[in-house]
């Protein structure tokens, strides 16, 4: 790849694509000075443990005509595992590519320096954390909350520098308020974009403070295959946020998806782009989208048939969550409601929802995942294209020659590319999307697509 192309990489559902989405990719591209923007992007099950809002290849085309240059599926061990792993798996596959030189990420804050502080915090001090954690979530408390106050922990018992952290060469002492900790902690967006530092940090040296504002090449050569964290503050309502209206053109992808799926006669014209929304119009998406409910009987089947062992194996699942899914399969009424049942103080909606699609769809906790912080090396053994621009041949190009993974463009080769281990990890993305494709075509009332003859998308 040429001294002078600048590749900066977005990890992302688009769940549908919305304004917010475009923001970012043309802000990036310009701030950052990006020649190209890769997309890794969840294939058709999302991280909140739900089916995507339409298939992977119809949100890659969205994401292509709207500036994005290539996008590559997220596999979906990654996909649908919490933040950390989210991030990890998808920060693993990006150096590999080693071709992308930044990664943005919106968050709340907007404050960069806030997160690369903490990730710093986080991998330094990994193990009091681990137990400061275990601790708190033992008593009844949530991730976010539980973090929070490990945090404020590590921090309030230093006493040589705000972290007990020796700093950088040449950087100051950071400190971090309470309030500054709280924030960072209080949305989906902030959590993540701390991962996503954290992910960045983990196996090199970190980068210099002012790192948003320059990325010279010269530095990049000489720290290695070093990828740049970059954070935009995101526009519009939060992560969660439902509401709409008040002549407003961001709001969250939730509100979206909670107009398509009432009654109410709001449109989402306003909301998204007018090429992604041509594309909705176009396959007839604006109605009612596939929820989770939709593979309720999948679920309760596979609930039914299992029941006797157990689901202790399956990702993110323990003992105890297994023996209390098992006590409540007699009450089963549908995926959502299932989920209002085993809820807890310490067991939320999200890692319920979660659990329960891994056991839909048989993914299993892979030993890699078991290893501490310092230890685990994310397992990301190829990149499956979904779809690119005609003009981004030449980082293709560039992609082909430097990536140590695979660039997989057609499922069939994959066979003859792949060894044993990572080909079963791709079939476990075949299967996902086979699932979801029996839904969604029965749903839709279409014939059904095979996984495997799928290609590319290629736009102009």
């Amino acid at each position: 790849m040429g001294a002078s192309m600048k590749v900066a990489a977005i990890i992302a559902e688009y769940n549908p694509f919305h304004n917010g989405h475009s923001y970012q990719i043309e802000e990036t591209r310009r701030q950052a000075g990006a020649d190209f923007i890769v997309i890794v992007m969840s294939g058709d099950f999302v991280q909140r443990g739900a089916p995507a809002f339409c298939d992977k290849y119809l949100r890659a085309r969205m994401a292509l005509s709207c500036g994005a240059d290539i996008v590559i599926e997220l596999p979906a061990l990654y996909s649908l595992s919490s933040a950390e792993f989210f991030a990890g798996g998808a920060v693993a596959l990006l150096k590999q590519l080693q071709v992308v030189h930044t990664l943005s990420f919106g968050s709340e804050s907007g404050d960069l320096s806030a997160f690369t502080g903490c990730a710093r915090l986080l991998l330094q001090n990994s193990s009091r954390i681990h137990s400061l954690l275990k601790a708190r979530l033992k008593s009844g408390y949530s991730y976010p909350a539980a973090m929070e106050y490990a945090i404020s922990e590590i921090i309030s018992r230093s006493s040589s520098s705000p972290f007990g952290l020796e700093n950088p060469p040449g950087e100051p002492a950071f400190s971090l308020s309470s309030a500054k900790i709280h924030e960072l902690f209080s949305s989906p967006n902030n959590i993540l974009a701390l991962e996503y530092c954290k992910a960045l940090y983990s196996d090199c040296n970190f980068p210099p403070k002012n790192s948003q504002k320059q990325n010279p090449e010269k530095d990049r050569q000489n720290r290695g295959n070093t990828i740049y964290p970059f954070t935009l503050k995101r526009q519009g309502g939060g992560y969660h946020d439902l509401s709409y209206g008040n002549n407003a053109s961001f709001i969250s992808a939730s509100a979206i998806r909670n107009i398509l799926a009432s009654s109410s006669r709001h449109s989402v014209k306003g909301y998204i782009p007018d090429k992604a929304y041509n594309l909705l119009l176009k396959h007839n998406l604006l109605a009612s989208p596939i929820t989770e409910d939709h593979f309720s009987h999948l679920l309760h089947y596979k609930l039914l048939s299992e029941q006797e062992r157990g689901f202790a194996d399956y990702l993110d699942c323990d003992k105890s969550l297994s023996d209390k899914i098992c006590k409540n399969i007699p009450n089963f009424k549908n995926f959502t409601d299932f989920c209002g049942l085993l809820k807890s103080k310490d067991i939320t909606y999200s890692r319920i929802s979660r659990v329960l699609t891994h056991i839909l769809l048989n993914m299993e906790t892979p030993d890699f995942f078991r290893e501490s912080l310092g230890q685990r090396r994310f397992f990301v053994p190829y990149a499956r294209l979904l779809g690119f621009r005609k003009s981004a041949a030449p980082l293709l190009h560039a992609i082909k020659k430097s990536s140590a993974i695979p660039l997989l463009s057609k499922p069939a080769d994959a066979r003859y590319l792949l060894d044993k281990k990572a080909y079963s990890l791709l079939q476990q993305d075949f299967f996902c999307s086979s699932v979801y494709e029996s839904i969604a075509a029965a749903y839709q009332k279409r014939p059904p697509i095979n996984e495997m003859k799928r290609s590319p998308i290629v736009i102009s």
